[in-house]
């Protein structure tokens, strides 16, 4: 009631937009064009505080979407590579840095000299999580000439924010490319600027907390639910030997899909954390602590790595906009293109739709009234789908005709909001609602709440630019 008065005049003269804005609640809208005029956002926030009280809570939600890596890529000359190698020698002598080569299958600690050259070389700090590591080798393409140094970054860390938990956004680079580039400078000239590295990779993802969202389930559902749906084409589950079956298995713990440009995994924040801290142990250092890994066993993050075909790609399309500007490599970290990315995989993958049990899915098929031809169509490709225990399986046994037909069936599904995969009957549980439509709707309530402190506001402004330029919700 306090805010109606206040955008009123905002939203009739939108209006035109927002009529042609589908799916997204009256509560969306009114978010959309918040986000979208952030100096009237600012203002509206500035008067809802002078006229009205209050003490600013934190906000409680675990879920965030953004990017927590990412590879860069630099060429090397030979020689400048040995200069390199001493400089990093240098510069260990007086912090916890360390040198390896690999041989034969394993990196053993190295002390760099001037007439030994390794083809593949490592430095990394001593169990210090400083958000920066290096990879030296030789260029397959150039032998003998140009050696590769990737940069691995993980920028929450290198920003001096050590949090397992939350995704990088946009806002944390500033800080993340400015210790990049000091700690660079400290080293060596010759590892240079971050504008002069290639973006190699970027894993783009969501962490999504179940505990942000009201839904009576537990995450190895979850993970039974998500093993079960498609793998896209050119995708292929990844697998290992397990000698005890004596046969391929996945990880039963994560759904880890593999292309030549993309790799898509979903899998336990808890479980990668807890491995890690044992791995710790192993070697002798600090576990992580108990605190992290509590908060942690709800988390679980869905993960899209791009790998160079992808970021070259993405990196001309940067390059061929008209509002790109100078700096082509923040355009990889902006809230819209991780939106983007995180989103189409998820849909891909996942599905739009909910998940609800077969019976109850029916049921809401029946309720369309639709013919009888086509409501037997639906509940067939539903009835498949629950026989075969999973979408890629069913897709699978499908060939010509009866595989695009079958597709269309599923995209008529999704209009419906209903996922293929039906939750088992003896679960108990007759509806979960699609997580990341629920991470999307929980940030954008949240970033109406001008009280409300810690939310965001990065990833939102991202959703707002998303639904000005595509003219719907993102999932």
């Amino acid at each position: 009631t306090h805010l109606y008065p206040l955008i009123r005049p905002l939203i009739v003269n939108d209006m035109p937009m927002i009529i042609n804005i589908f799916n997204i609640s009256l509560l969306h809208h009114l978010c959309y064009i918040w986000l979208l005029r952030k100096n009237i956002l600012d203002m509206i926030m500035k008067s809802f505080v002078n006229k009205h009280s209050f003490v600013g809570k934190e906000s409680s939600m675990l879920s965030s979407l953004g990017f927590h890596t990412m590879t860069l890529d630099l060429s090397l000359l030979r020689d400048d590579v040995k200069i390199l190698l001493l400089d990093f020698k240098t510069y260990s002598e007086t912090t916890p840095l360390k040198i390896y080569r690999k041989k034969e299958k394993k990196y053993v600690l190295y002390t760099p000299s001037e007439d030994y050259l390794p083809s593949d070389i490592k430095i990394c700090y001593d169990n210090q999580c400083c958000g920066i590591q290096w990879h030296l080798y030789e260029d397959c393409y150039l032998a003998n000439i140009c050696y590769i140094l990737e940069a691995r970054m993980n920028p929450k860390f290198l920003a001096g924010i050590h949090d397992y938990l939350t995704a990088a956004v946009y806002g944390d680079m500033n800080i993340a490319i400015s210790n990049f580039i000091l700690e660079s400078k400290k080293i060596s000239p010759l590892l240079s600027k971050f504008d002069d590295y290639k973006i190699k990779r970027i894993d783009y993802c969501v962490n999504i907390s179940l505990d942000d969202f009201k839904i009576s389930c537990s995450p190895e559902q979850i993970t039974n639910l998500i093993k079960r749906s498609d793998i896209p084409f050119h995708y292929k589950e990844w697998m290992e030997y397990d000698n005890i079956a004596h046969r391929m298995k996945s990880n039963p713990e994560s759904f880890y899909l593999c292309s030549r440009s993309v790799n898509i995994n979903y899998y336990s924040k808890y479980l990668q954390l807890l491995n890690l801290s044992n791995q710790n142990l192993k070697n002798g250092y600090s576990p992580v602590d108990q605190e992290t890994l509590d908060a942690s066993r709800n988390i679980y993050r869905f993960e899209v790595q791009y790998k160079y075909f992808k970021t070259y790609s993405l990196s001309k399309k940067f390059e061929a906009a008209e509002d790109t500007g100078p700096n082509i490599s923040m355009q990889f970290f902006k809230p819209l293109t991780c939106i983007e990315i995180v989103s189409s995989y998820y849909e891909k993958v996942i599905g739009k739709g909910d998940w609800y049990t077969l019976q109850e899915a029916v049921q809401k098929i029946k309720s369309k009234n639709f013919n009888s031809q086509k409501e037997k169509r639906l509940i067939d490709a539903l009835q498949y789908v629950s026989q075969c225990r999973s979408l890629a399986k069913a897709k699978a046994l499908l060939h010509g005709y009866k595989l695009e037909a079958f597709k269309r069936t599923l995209n008529e599904l999704s209009s419906f909001n209903i996922n293929p995969v039906t939750i088992p009957k003896e679960w108990g549980i007759k509806h979960i609602p699609n997580l990341l439509r629920s991470y999307f709707n929980r940030l954008i309530e949240e970033a109406c709440q001008p009280d409300l402190l810690g939310t965001d506001t990065c990833t939102a402004h991202g959703y707002a630019e998303y639904v000005k330029k595509y003219g719907r919700s993102p999932i």
